[in-house]
């Protein structure tokens, strides 16, 4: 069974189309793969068969072109990325090759091969990808849904959800929330159990702090300064210096390609860091992988480590409160939403990166949706599973902004109308977000048969 693909106006895709032929071909290709026309079935360039089973969702930022799909080749089934390049040689010169964040593509699909019939097409960790190559011929100018490039499918469970009542779909999310708190409370337990409650939460804040791109290098990072025995024993200054040198940020390279300016607070972390370099100084293969072109601005890791430094500099202030008392007040949460929201640095503050011009206006370390993270998956947690806060404390935890995880939930789950409508007054909270992207994870993205052998929708339908 085929399922209706969801339409989504978009300006600003429709803008780039117009400016760019080379552009508005690729989006026009896209939108055609995307929507089947092109088949199911291919042969890959090495003679192997190709079967889409589940085209995936159509990704509106950095990274793959589709993301979450599943391919069989030659009857073995993979889960991955899938990318798509006009040329078959937009995989090298577009910088894939050594992008993390195109290590889980299976399958490279392109139009043109050189003249003398030499690409590459691997990983960053030298994984050679499956390539399709699509006849140009099929080309036949804009398709007639270029203005509306989909993003999710419809599922089966839109049918059976769309009978459930708003108090039914609360329950229903609200289940799957308290499992998702209970698992994170389970891996920082684990975590606490080997190291100690503060390396956990650091850990954990760390990892928040890397959001999507960023994750594990930020988790790793915070790995490597115990917060018992160097964190603990150093002021501001030392822990900032010892976090942006295991990062590798304080390389020649980057005082080298530094402004005036720049090149002042790098050498105020160099005059720290040289005395711990032998000690904690990684070589270049164990270094933090970063994704720094992988967010906006704002986001790049630069900032996010300046802030986890600010964090562990301030770490007694911020969370030893909350690991000293057996009962927090119902709100405890909201002040540690202004302590976080008014951290400010005289140079982060004020740039993007350690490259970057600065801007006239001050700018938040942490923004609300990073620190409502920060909140809901890692303290919370670990503050109800030692009885210190409840469940109703953490259901008063506003929503974040829709973010493309939670967006393409809503569209699968409910469709467009529902998605605007009915289910806006259940997914206002934390809580509620979360559960949804819990059913999400648990089933559409565990599903790789496009929804036909998912067993969600009989299970609702029963327990309805």
């Amino acid at each position: 069974m085929v399922f209706p693909v969801l339409p989504r106006s978009q300006v600003a895709e429709r803008d780039r189309w117009e400016e760019s032929s080379g552009r508005s071909d690729e989006l026009a290709w896209q939108a055609r793969w995307f929507s089947g026309e092109l088949g199911r079935q291919f042969t890959s360039t090495d003679g192997r068969s190709v079967e889409i089973v589940q085209f995936g969702h159509w990704n509106r930022g950095a990274g793959p072109d589709f993301t979450e799909a599943a391919v069989r080749i030659d009857g073995t089934l993979m889960t991955g990325d899938i990318e798509m390049d006009l040329e078959a040689t937009g995989w090298e010169s577009h910088g894939h090759s050594t992008n993390p964040s195109f290590g889980g593509v299976v399958l490279h699909v392109h139009l043109h091969r050189p003249a003398d019939g030499t690409w590459f097409t691997r990983t960053a960790d030298h994984r050679q990808v499956t390539q399709v190559e699509l006849d140009p011929s099929l080309a036949d100018g804009r398709p007639p849904w270029w203005g509306r490039l989909p993003e999710a499918r419809l599922g089966r469970c839109a049918a059976p959800l769309r009978d459930f009542s708003t108090e039914r779909l609360n329950t229903l999310l609200s289940s799957a929330a308290q499992y998702r708190l209970q698992r994170k409370a389970e891996r920082w337990g684990a975590l606490a159990r080997s190291h100690s409650t503060s390396q956990a939460l650091f850990c954990g804040c760390a990892e928040a702090l890397g959001y999507r791109h960023n994750k594990l290098p930020m988790f790793s990072l915070a790995q490597r300064l115990p917060v018992d025995t160097v964190l603990s024993r150093h002021p501001a200054p030392i822990i900032e210096a010892l976090c942006f040198g295991i990062a590798g940020y304080l390389e020649a390279e980057h005082f080298d390609r530094s402004k005036a300016e720049t090149r002042g607070y790098l050498k105020d972390l160099w005059d720290h860091w040289w005395k711990f370099r032998i000690v904690h100084e990684l070589t270049e293969g164990r270094r933090p992988p970063w994704n720094p072109g992988a967010g906006r601005p704002a986001n790049h890791p630069q900032r996010r480590l300046a802030a986890l430094a600010l964090l562990a500099g301030q770490w007694r202030g911020f969370m030893n409160p909350l690991m000293t008392q057996t009962s927090l007040g119902k709100g405890w949460w909201r002040e540690f939403q202004r302590q976080c929201a008014g951290l400010e640095h005289p140079f982060w503050s004020y740039h993007y990166t350690l490259r970057s011009t600065p801007t006239r206006k001050s700018m938040a370390l942490l923004g609300s949706d990073r620190i409502l993270d920060l909140l809901g998956n890692v303290l919370f947690p670990h503050l109800i599973q030692e009885g210190a806060t409840t469940w109703e404390s953490y259901t008063d935890l506003p929503g974040t902004t829709e973010s493309g995880s939670l967006r393409r939930a809503l569209l699968r789950l409910f469709g467009p109308d529902l998605a605007a409508n009915k289910i806006r007054s259940t997914t206002g909270k934390y809580y509620q977000q979360q559960g949804l992207l819990q059913v999400f994870q648990d089933f559409c993205l565990r599903d790789h048969s496009e929804c036909e052998e998912c067993p969600f929708p009989e299970q609702l339908r029963q327990w309805s």
